[in-house]
């Protein structure tokens, strides 16, 4: 009977999952973002060739903006395009079903380190409700597969820990391999992972079952293998991310000394030891986590927290009992919460959901391990109840307004039409449409890669693609641009003396036309936005 209640009780959190991952799926994301049509567009690609957008075949790093994107999300996004076609819902499948089985994860992980039903459904619960892991779950970004591959990593670290058995050291490893090369916050973890590994092998006694040797030679080639991609391909994006090469870290240094000239007090060092501090110390924050989230439109919006106020106040009473209760893997989970903030630390940006997704799931569970010990704290039935129903009421109205502010806000904003790049399907639908009246196309490229989007939606055929595929050097963000394919050319100069030709562009580009040239603008909308002015010539 209680096996039963336990089974039915992890499927309703799995199809509270299954709702809030399809609830207006078509609406929110209100389209899809040029790195989505990347991701889907290659495994398009790889589907129909075997090759990517440039003709490499099989690659494992995916040229795409000259930012060399990691190759898991592509490649096993492939047999959702072989049955559903190239569209906005095989390209985000991948993430929608990871994102439904965070939750069965959750429930196996959190009873793999206490041992405790009710705290493992406490966490499938609180998994299936949190906003923040949706967010990046329901649109097409590697944050979501690679830290799944980090949580299973961590549970077969785990049940190595418990049997030292090298079949669960071989799968943490290999999971720790995946994660490498989903996300470019792999090699922070792959790191971390390796020194604790090695620590553990060091301090292991010696018994049949040990093979330190060969634990040894999988944790190097684990590593090796993963880094030498790494040199092979370059890190244009990574490398631009940094926080030294951001022109404002080396400003405010030269502002420093000019008021206060000693390069002692103010240089690289003590300027950088100060800025990763701030940073890292910004992503456990009450406005990060519980206020407002990411600040980036695609992964956050204001009053749109990760947590609510009840479960951060359960983030410390979690760890109080944790490790008052001296539970074994308590380190474990501080480890991982340790480490996880490093990567957007290390650059110039602030807090960042994409970088710091994985911090959501060991917060969870120790905020379920929180609630649980709380609870069973009181000896007073009474007080208990009272204060249970009260946390409860509160814990359901930050949540139902967490939700509100996602689907009934969050997608109407125009801030948030233009930060998805949104415009583009309606855009490729008008130049179908006219294709065989004009001669040229000239796009304004000011804003994203506008020629990948005509590369999804139409959907342009790879082989013909592949012969014509051109990049720019990376600029000084890390990124290419793709000049012109087929009668598409994307510099766009305005020039109505061009016969037989069709300029489309932002509104400021015509703001300085003549009325008779505005007078004959065509418009196209997002919702209530309007997003690009089309000029004909004919």
């Amino acid at each position: 009977m209680k096996n039963k209640i336990t089974l039915l009780t992890l499927t309703g959190c799995i199809l509270i999952s299954v709702f809030l991952h399809f609830y207006k799926i078509n609406e929110i994301p209100p389209c899809i973002n040029a790195d989505e049509a990347a991701f889907g567009y290659n495994a398009y690609s790889i589907l129909k060739t075997g090759r990517d957008e440039y003709g490499a075949f099989m690659p494992l790093r995916f040229k795409s903006f000259e930012d060399y994107k990691l190759p898991i999300y592509t490649y096993l996004s492939v047999p959702f395009m072989a049955i559903f076609g190239l569209n906005d819902f095989s390209t985000r499948a991948l993430n929608i079903l990871i994102g439904i089985l965070f939750v069965p994860l959750m429930y196996v992980l959190a009873k793999e380190l206490f041992n405790k039903t009710k705290i493992s459904l406490l966490t499938a619960f609180l998994t299936s409700l949190s906003p923040g892991i949706y967010i990046l779950s329901r649109h097409a970004h590697e944050g979501v597969i690679g830290t799944f591959f980090i949580l299973l990593s961590l549970l077969y670290l785990v049940k190595y820990l418990k049997s030292k058995t090298i079949q669960y050291f071989t799968l943490t490893n290999l999971f720790l391999l995946l994660n490498a090369f989903s996300y470019q916050t792999g090699r922070i973890y792959l790191f971390f992972f390796f020194i604790l590994q090695l620590f553990i092998l060091l301090y292991e006694k010696k018994s049949k079952e040990n093979k330190l040797g060969v634990k040894l030679l999988l944790l190097v080639f684990t590593v090796t293998f993963s880094l030498f991609f790494d040199f092979k391909y370059g890190l244009n994006r990574v490398n631009n991310l940094f926080f030294f090469k951001n022109t404002g870290f080396n400003l405010r240094i030269i502002e420093y000394l000019g008021e206060h000239p000693s390069r002692l007090i103010h240089n690289k060092l003590t300027e950088a030891i100060r800025d990763v501090s701030n940073r890292y110390l910004s992503q456990f924050s009450p406005e990060y986590l519980v206020i407002n989230g990411d600040t980036n439109l695609r992964f956050g919006f204001p009053n749109l927290g990760l947590f609510t106020f009840i479960e951060y106040l359960f983030i410390f009473i979690g760890f109080y009992f944790l490790f008052r209760n001296k539970e074994r893997f308590r380190y474990l989970l501080v480890f991982l919460i340790f480490i996880t903030p490093i990567s957007n630390a290390l650059t110039w940006q602030g807090q960042s959901l994409i970088r710091t997704y994985t911090l959501l799931f060991p917060l969870l569970i120790i905020i379920s391990y929180g609630i649980y010990h709380g609870y069973h704290s009181f000896q007073n039935k009474k007080l208990k109840f009272f204060i249970f129903i009260c946390l409860f009421v509160g814990f359901a109205y930050f949540k139902f307004f967490s939700w509100d502010t996602y689907f009934n806000h969050y997608p109407k904003r125009a801030t948030t039409i233009r930060a998805w790049q949104c415009g583009y399907k309606e855009l490729v639908d008008y130049v179908k449409q006219n294709y065989k009246k004009y001669d040229r196309f000239y796009i304004t490229d000011r804003h994203g890669q506008p020629y990948i989007y005509f590369l999804y939606y139409w959907p342009f055929d790879p082989a013909i693609y592949q012969k014509q595929a051109k990049i720019s050097a990376p600029d000084q963000y890390g990124f290419g641009q793709v000049g012109k394919f087929d009668k598409f050319d994307f510099n766009f100069q305005f020039n109505p003396s061009l016969k037989k030709s069709v300029f489309i562009g932002y509104p400021e580009h015509f703001n300085n036309s003549d009325q008779s040239v505005k007078d004959k603008l065509k418009k196209i909308k997002s919702g209530p936005e309007e997003i690009f002015w089309i000029y004909e010539v004919n």
